[in-house]
C-alpha cells in the first residue's frame, strides 16, 4: 500500500458522532440550587473556559491567550500530551471549541449554547460533532462515550455555578 492509498483508506475508515442535550439550570422544582442570571451563567460558563482544569482534573496545566477579539488558543496538557484548541466566544450567548486541525480529531467541535425560551428560564444546550471516530465501533462505546460527556457537562455547570456564587 502506497502513501496516498493508506490516506484514503484512513479517510474513509474514519467516522463521525453527534451528541446533543440539554441542561436545565433555573429549575422552579428545585428550591435547593439558587437561580442564575443569564449573566452570572455566562460568567460561569466562560471560566470554565479559561480556567479548564476546573471542570477536568486530568489537566494539568492550560495555557490560554487571546488570539482576536472573542477568540481564544488553548493548550491543555495532561501528562506528557497537549491538546491545542480554538475557542469562539459569543458573549452572553454560546461558546465554540474546536479541535486542532492537526490532531486526531481534527474538525471536531463543541457548541455550548445558552438557551432562555422565557424570561430566566435558563438552560444550556450541549452540542458535540466528533471527528476522526474509528467507523467500526459499537453502540455500547458511543453510549460510554455520550455518557462520559454528559457527566463532564454536568460537572462544568456545577463549577459554573461555583463560580458565579464565589462572585457575589
Amino acid at each position: 500500500m502506497n502513501e496516498s492509498t493508506a490516506a484514503v483508506t484512513l479517510a474513509v475508515a474514519m467516522s463521525t458522532l453527534h451528541h446533543e442535550h440539554i441542561v436545565r439550570i433555573n429549575d422552579p422544582d428545585n428550591l435547593v440550587s439558587p437561580w442564575l442570571t443569564r449573566e452570572q451563567l455566562w460568567r460561569g460558563l466562560h471560566h470554565t473556559v479559561v480556567a479548564p482544569q476546573t471542570v477536568d482534573e486530568s489537566i494539568d496545566t492550560a495555557n490560554v491567550c487571546e488570539i482576536a477579539p472573542g477568540r481564544l488558543r488553548r493548550e491543555i496538557h495532561r501528562g506528557p500530551h497537549c491538546l491545542a484548541d480554538e475557542v469562539e466566544l459569543a458573549p452572553g450567548d454560546s461558546v465554540i471549541i474546536r479541535a486542532d486541525c492537526k490532531g486526531s480529531f481534527a474538525g471536531s467541535t463543541l457548541t455550548i449554547r445558552i438557551e432562555e425560551p422565557a424570561p430566566e428560564a435558563l438552560f444550556v444546550r450541549f452540542t458535540y460533532e466528533i471527528q476522526g471516530l474509528e467507523a467500526v465501533r459499537d453502540e455500547e462505546e458511543d453510549q460510554a462515550r455520550r455518557s462520559a460527556y454528559q457527566a463532564s457537562d454536568i460537572e462544568r455547570i456545577r463549577q459554573a455555578r461555583r463560580f458565579s456564587a464565589f462572585l457575589h
